[in-house]
């Protein structure tokens, strides 16, 4: 979490620590309240509850932390991580010019000379239209050594079709292996890097269809990494087409960092362990789910579907859910149940797991208080952060850095009025987010505003 405003630009470097995005089917046993240990499937532990687990019987809006975590490793040191197949996709628009596609080819050359024989890789550029520079190929000495010459052949010229970009990538990746010239794994983890300095003009550019040719290709078992390069691209575009593309979200606003996100990226696709992830949360009686904070989100009836990134080994990740509860006057309720879905890089197979959030209907006030989960209310308290730092960029746009102040302001506010419950680490922290966010715009808007969009997407998981 950034400490101070002189941090916004090396907190957008991909290769630190917050550059590594915090961190990219359905039912197992249920737990059956919020203190018993969920009973999982697959290795994934589950948990849902409420702030507190007891409420009381009036109506009322309530926030749903979903809590996972991915399988680790077996021990050993036997266990290889799992073959890749990677399409790296670069904007080569005219805007490109100069220093940012040399440092975008560098940066492909990077990631390639890391890959080993058992990963596969092709390089498609984009313009105001796609070309496949490299086909589909194993990650031979041989084939790496041809793609520099390859690689170095590309220029820049044209405006910016993404969706040509993505199009073109997916078919790579979803090449099968009987059409490739060389044998190559199906199994594994397939992804695209998509890179763009700028904002979708040609093609698809409607923010929805993109985000719908995304989800699409996600839904195929190819997951979307995104890079934002510079100032001028639409991080709100660029940060969804990542979330429903089940990837990871970069803003790297100077181009030498590609080369570092490249190496980042590929050491958290060499612990991937879980892909094709997705939640759906299916609320108990007299409960609507209204929202859930950060992802998008598809609704299926009363059901709702959020697309996950894929999972390292070890990693956990939350969601947090706003529910509306119609009044109830039982012992306890049912707020949701909650499945999460995936399949397993090392074999292909399928897991599910599931949790149930109960809580107990009670009359005093302070046994609800009593009641208080603090990791769940931080969890909520860096939600409704991340929702602050949106809400401020979009401020800015209409209000300048008068507006921005105002909501980073009320955030402020509400984080000290909880400070004794969350404890004195967490919300300083939660503090300091809200501080350098206005410190940023005051400063220097442009940068801040990615930085606000890199920091929501981090705090929302």
């Amino acid at each position: 979490m950034v400490s101070t405003a002189s941090r916004v630009r090396t907190s957008l470097a991909i290769g630190t620590a917050l550059g590594t995005i915090v961190a990219s089917l359905l039912m197992a046993p249920r737990s059956t309240t919020s203190d018993e240990p969920t009973r999982v499937d697959g290795g994934m532990p589950v948990t849902a509850r409420l702030i507190t687990s007891r409420i009381q019987s009036q109506a009322q809006q309530q926030n749903l932390v979903v809590t996972f975590t991915a399988p680790d490793l077996p021990t050993g040191g036997s266990v290889r991580r799992p073959a890749l197949s990677l399409a790296i996709v670069i904007d080569r628009s005219g805007s490109m010019h100069g220093a940012p596609i040399e440092n975008a080819k560098a940066a492909a050359l990077s990631v390639i000379r890391q890959l080993d024989s058992r990963d596969a890789f092709s390089v498609v550029t984009y313009s105001s239209s796609a070309e496949t520079v490299i086909e589909m190929q194993r990650a031979t000495e041989a084939n790496k050594a041809a793609a520099r010459a390859a690689i170095e052949t590309i220029d820049d010229d044209g405006g910016t079709c993404i969706s040509c970009g993505l199009e073109a990538g997916a078919i790579q990746v979803a090449v099968r292996r009987e059409h490739r010239s060389e044998t190559l794994d199906d199994r594994g983890v397939r992804r695209i890097l998509l890179i763009s300095d700028g904002q979708a003009n040609e093609g698809v550019y409607d923010r929805n269809d993109l985000a719908r040719l995304a989800a699409s290709t996600s839904a195929r078992g190819v997951s979307i990494s995104t890079v934002g390069v510079g100032l001028d691209f639409d991080e709100q575009t660029m940060r969804r087409l990542a979330e429903v593309g089940r990837g990871n979200y970069y803003f790297v606003e100077d181009t030498v960092a590609l080369s570092q996100m490249f190496v980042a990226e590929l050491a958290m696709l060499s612990q991937t362990v879980a892909a094709d992830v997705q939640l759906i949360a299916t609320p108990g009686p007299g409960v609507q789910i209204e929202e859930v904070h950060g992802y998008p989100m598809t609704r299926a009836g009363d059901r709702v579907v959020v697309p996950i990134a894929d999972l390292r080994a070890g990693e956990s990740r939350k969601v947090v859910l706003r529910v509306a509860l119609a009044a109830a006057h039982t012992a306890s309720r049912v707020v949701a149940d909650v499945d999460v879905g995936w399949h397993q890089v090392s074999d292909g197979a399928q897991r599910r797991a599931h949790a149930t959030a109960v809580v107990d209907i009670v009359d005093d006030p302070a046994t609800v208080a009593a009641s208080m989960d603090t990791p769940t209310m931080i969890a909520v308290e860096q939600a409704l952060s991340a929702r602050a730092l949106e809400d401020a960029a979009a401020a800015y746009e209409q209000r300048g850095v008068e507006g921005a102040k105002q909501i980073l302001d009320r955030r402020t506010r509400a984080v000290r009025a909880n400070a004794a419950r969350l404890g004195a680490k967490a919300a300083g922290e939660l503090e300091a987010v809200s501080s350098d966010a206005i410190d940023g715009f005051t400063k220097a808007p442009a940068q801040a505003k990615k930085a606000a969009s890199v920091n929501a997407y981090k705090l929302s998981r």
